[in-house]
């Protein structure tokens, strides 16, 4: 904001240039630095400032001791090293506010309990059963000699199912055929790097016949040689 540029902008530069993203994290640091040196020498005469940096850099030991609690806890770890000397008063403290969390706990657990069932193990639960696929949805569609004269063959893809395996070679063949028709050889040649996978599906190979035609041009011819023989 201080230099007149977008935050998206800033954004764009550090990303495009790494010299720059570099000088900006190095400015960043001397800030930071010289912030501190400002307390630190603020601290030969108010302890204060030494007592900040030391609870900030080293908050399990000198930061407050409801701070130091939730630090062990979030570690889920015991330190030999870490003592938690906590008086009466902390503790009453400590409770206080800890009590309405467990209340609020406890009150959510009542609400959701009735979802858990009648206590017999039983409980309803709405569920979407998935389609059941057919025997020829499971095999990956291949091609054979002649199948291009077939209309049932370009069926399988104008309108199958997306999720369908095709053999490599089938895809790359039908994606070509299509692109080559529709635009022209010199794009469709790249229908043959096109597949990276070794098992394409019916919708990458129509990914990648919409991506080469550039519209529905490639998707149209498609459909006109499912429905030749109809």
């Amino acid at each position: 904001m201080a230099c007149g540029i977008s935050e998206d902008a800033f954004t764009n530069w550090r990303r495009a240039d790494l010299g720059f993203s570099e000088k900006v994290e190095q400015a960043s640091g001397q800030t930071a630095l010289r912030l501190l040196k400002k307390i630190e020498a603020q601290g030969k005469e108010n302890f204060s400032a030494c007592a900040w940096l030391l609870e900030r850099r080293f908050p399990e030991s000198f930061s407050r001791p409801e701070t130091q609690l939730n630090l062990a806890i979030q570690n889920n770890t015991t330190q030999n090293f870490l003592t938690i000397n906590i008086t009466g008063t902390e503790a009453m403290e400590i409770e206080a506010q800890a009590d309405p969390v467990r209340r609020g706990v406890a009150e959510m657990f009542e609400k959701y309990r009735p979802g858990l069932g009648n206590g017999d193990g039983e409980r309803t639960v709405d569920v979407e059963a998935e389609p059941i696929k057919k025997p020829e949805d499971l095999t990956p569609i291949i091609r054979k000699e002649g199948d291009q004269n077939s209309s049932a063959f370009w069926a399988l893809f104008a309108g199958g199912t997306g999720e369908r395996t095709v053999e490599k070679a089938c895809a790359t063949f039908v994606a070509k055929t299509i692109v080559e028709e529709t635009v022209g050889r010199g794009i469709s040649n790249q229908a043959i790097v096109a597949f990276k996978s070794e098992k394409p599906t019916v919708a990458d190979v129509l990914a990648v016949i919409d991506r080469l035609c550039g519209g529905p041009a490639g998707w149209q011819l498609l459909q006109k040689k499912a429905n030749v023989a109809k």
